[in-house]
């Protein structure tokens, strides 16, 4: 058996008995497997048997930061600020050339309402690895919080010069725009009326119907083996992982639609080199979709699709209380309402469009979008995708 074999079984029987209270599973020769297996579970949110492994492998080696690391962040999930510091302080004496751990603790202290020392672990985890993103966007929206916007805005474009392409400060700055006063700016980034674009859609080739093409990839998606609840930003619903993997089905049409309104949309861009939307038009891309069956009460909650520079949606099936007009805007797409997570203070810029069989709704992935909850028996049935650039 290969050393590679060996650590892979090790790693499995630990995790079998990683829930259970005993001790003396870890030792020397298990260490990394013990690790390994340790994470995994954390990041499964099975946070028990992650405790579990990790105390035992700090029963065989104190000073292990990966062990030491996973037990402060566990205590910051849990709000027990005071022992996540302290664990962290510990990992911070061990390695303290290693952005991540600067990281974590800023975020401890960030939430512990130690301003100062989170400003400042951002920061250092920043000068130690300019292209690691998630501190400028933690440094950032602590400026937010703290009623700073200007210098939130210094940081996202920080980030973006160091980074080129992110889409998730410029979504960030955006926002950020409007608390600093500069109102101009904000709407000149989030202009629905130049970048939220309808493209008409023809049945493709091998469907008489638009109805005939809309029912057939409804079935797909509702039918489709990675269907499951509980997925990514979708409330009271079911999403798909990629439809553009076998068995695609009726998807190899939609592709080609897809990018035919993609070759549209840049065709169509508006005379505004500077703008990041045309800027950062990428020449090519990989397609990445997948579909959504909501239910009653059914919603996507805000969001942004930082790997995409375009994103879209089509419908397949629209409960008929989305066109009663005492009942609006239920279902609807809703644009302008960034996460509660970031910590904008000015009134919201909102934007509602009535989602409606034929047209493909096209907008800059790093708009915040979602839509309005709905009341109805009938399904809300949706194909969306992402184009994310090959720059």
């Amino acid at each position: 058996m290969s050393n590679r074999q060996q650590r892979r079984q090790q790693q499995k029987s630990l995790k079998k008995k990683g829930g259970k209270a005993a001790r003396g599973l870890v030792t020397n020769d298990n260490l990394n497997s013990a690790l390994q297996a340790a994470v995994q579970y954390h990041q499964s949110d099975k946070l028990r048997q992650a405790e579990n492994l990790y105390l035992q492998v700090l029963e065989v080696a104190p000073d292990s930061v990966e062990a030491l690391n996973g037990m402060g962040m566990l205590a910051f999930s849990a709000k027990k600020y005071t022992k996540a510091l302290n664990m962290l302080g510990k990992v911070l004496a061990v390695a303290p050339d290693n952005p991540g751990y600067h990281m974590n603790i800023g975020a401890v202290q960030d939430a512990a309402g130690k301003v100062e020392d989170a400003e400042n672990s951002y920061k250092k985890a920043i000068e130690l690895r300019s292209d690691y993103l998630d501190p400028y966007h933690n440094l950032g929206d602590l400026y937010l919080k703290l009623g700073r916007p200007e210098d939130a805005i210094a940081v996202f474009d920080a980030c973006m010069e160091s980074n080129g392409r992110e889409f998730h400060s410029l979504a960030y700055k955006a926002h950020a725009y409007d608390d600093a006063g500069q109102h101009g700016k904000a709407r000149d980034l989030l202009d629905f009326d130049r970048f939220m674009k309808t493209y008409p859609f023809d049945p493709p080739k091998g469907y008489d119907t638009l109805e005939a093409f809309n029912d057939a990839l409804a079935r797909h998606i509702k039918t489709h083996p990675t269907l499951q609840g509980g997925v990514m930003s979708t409330e009271n619903g079911k999403h798909t992982g990629e439809l553009l993997r076998a068995p695609t089905g009726p998807m190899g049409a939609m592709e080609a639609r897809i990018n035919e309104a993609i070759h549209w949309y840049i065709d169509n861009l508006p005379d505004d080199p500077d703008h990041p939307v045309v800027k950062w038009a990428p020449s090519e891309w990989k397609l990445t979709s997948w579909g959504v069956v909501m239910h009653n009460k059914g919603h996507e909650r805000a969001h942004i699709h930082p790997n995409g520079w375009l994103s879209g949606v089509f419908y397949l099936n629209l409960p008929d209380v989305l066109s009663d007009p005492d009942r609006q805007p239920e279902g609807w797409l809703e644009f302008g309402r960034p996460t509660a997570d970031l910590h904008v203070k000015s009134e919201l810029t909102l934007r509602h469009y009535k989602p409606e069989y034929g047209q493909m709704f096209l907008f800059p992935s790093y708009f915040y979008h979602g839509t309005i909850p709905f009341k109805s028996e009938q399904r809300r049935i949706c194909v969306a995708f992402d184009v994310e650039p090959l720059y």
